[in-house]
């Protein structure tokens, strides 16, 4: 295992043809240290970050971008290698999943970044989850980010409860699917919004969704989202933040993970308990409990297939495709 093939990119792009800058590389494998496992990469799924950070938009954010970048986040497959004393938790041919991610941005500390689209990838054990037998390797992939960001702003920066009215911006998006869901689960009245080509994919994740046809009203001149106690924007759209305070409630919680206009102190717009942009922390906690209710049945996320394949003309389509932002359902791609 000296080399393998891996996706990657040396400069930043953005424009039309931003993914002309992918290509299949042959670089050195990794290699397992104490607190760092190696996985044989199965399955991998891409994310609207994926090309955001190839544009070079998050540097001035802070984030670390370092060159040549192996793309991707999302990952699951088995442990190929790993040091001795990880041994005992994380043994050799344990299928495993997770999100190469740190905490509020993509980079932490000395950490491996990104790296999921290629053969093997190099994890520190802190941030894998076991992958329950009761789903795909696609699947595992799939809901590791989304539903680790999901899980955190439905959960804790909204802290979504039973009897609360909760505006989800953009139900057919990833992120947005899996939080209608669990607001429902929460106990929540949810209502998201959608065009009609999405109302009837939005429909068959869960009953009792009301949908606002985002082409047809404004949805905050909408009068079934008055008097909502959050606000979860997905989608970025343009004076979300603004036209969002005229439907919370004095207190209301308003969640972007696409924009910054809200700003990024949660306590900066008293008395509202939460108002600000997030970017999910690593939590292999949150990882376990989306993919045992995949497992269970108890969360849907449907899967775009056929999975794209492991090649750079694979790697492009498929960065294309989540630019576009056309599909319902989560892009996957078969490595292993």
């Amino acid at each position: 295992m000296g080399v393998m093939m891996a996706i990657q990119y040396s400069e930043n792009k953005s424009g039309d043809d931003f993914v002309d800058v992918l290509k299949m590389a042959s670089v050195p494998a990794p290699k397992a240290s104490p607190g760092l496992a190696i996985v044989k990469v199965v399955a991998a799924a891409s994310n609207p970050i994926d090309y955001k950070v190839l544009g070079g938009h998050l540097k001035a954010a802070g984030w670390a971008m370092p060159l040549p970048f192996t793309v991707g986040y999302d990952f699951s497959g088995t442990i190929c290698e790993v040091d001795e004393a990880d041994a005992p938790e994380w043994p050799v041919g344990k299928e495993v999943f997770g999100v190469q991610w740190g905490r509020g941005k993509h980079d932490e500390g000395d950490m491996p970044v990104g790296g999921a689209f290629a053969e093997y990838v190099a994890v520190p054990v802190s941030r894998l989850s076991a992958k329950p037998a009761g789903i795909s390797h696609e699947a595992a992939a799939a809901c590791a980010l989304v539903g680790t960001t999901a899980r955190q702003i439905v959960n804790d920066c909204a802290e979504v409860k039973k009897g609360d009215r909760v505006l989800i911006l953009g139900g057919p998006t990833s992120v947005g699917m899996i939080s209608v869901q669990l607001a429902l689960r929460n106990g929540a009245e949810v209502i998201t919004t959608a065009s009609p080509r999405n109302t009837d994919f939005v429909n068959t994740l869960a009953d009792g969704i009301s949908i606002i046809n985002y082409r047809a009203e404004k949805w905050w001149e909408s009068a079934v989202a008055k008097d909502v106690d959050s606000v979860i924007d997905t989608t970025g759209e343009e004076g979300g933040w603004e036209h969002a305070q005229k439907i919370l409630k004095a207190k209301g919680n308003f969640v972007s993970i696409n924009s910054f206009d809200v700003g990024f102190d949660p306590k900066g717009h008293a008395p509202r308990k939460f108002a600000s942009f997030y970017a999910l922390s690593n939590d292999p906690g949150a990882q376990d409990e989306i993919a045992a209710a995949l497992a269970s049945g108890g969360i849907k996320m449907p899967l775009v297939e056929p999975a794209y394949p492991f090649s750079e003309q694979g790697a492009k389509d498929m960065l294309s495709a989540q630019a576009r932002g056309s599909h319902t359902g989560k892009l996957v791609m078969k490595i292993g």
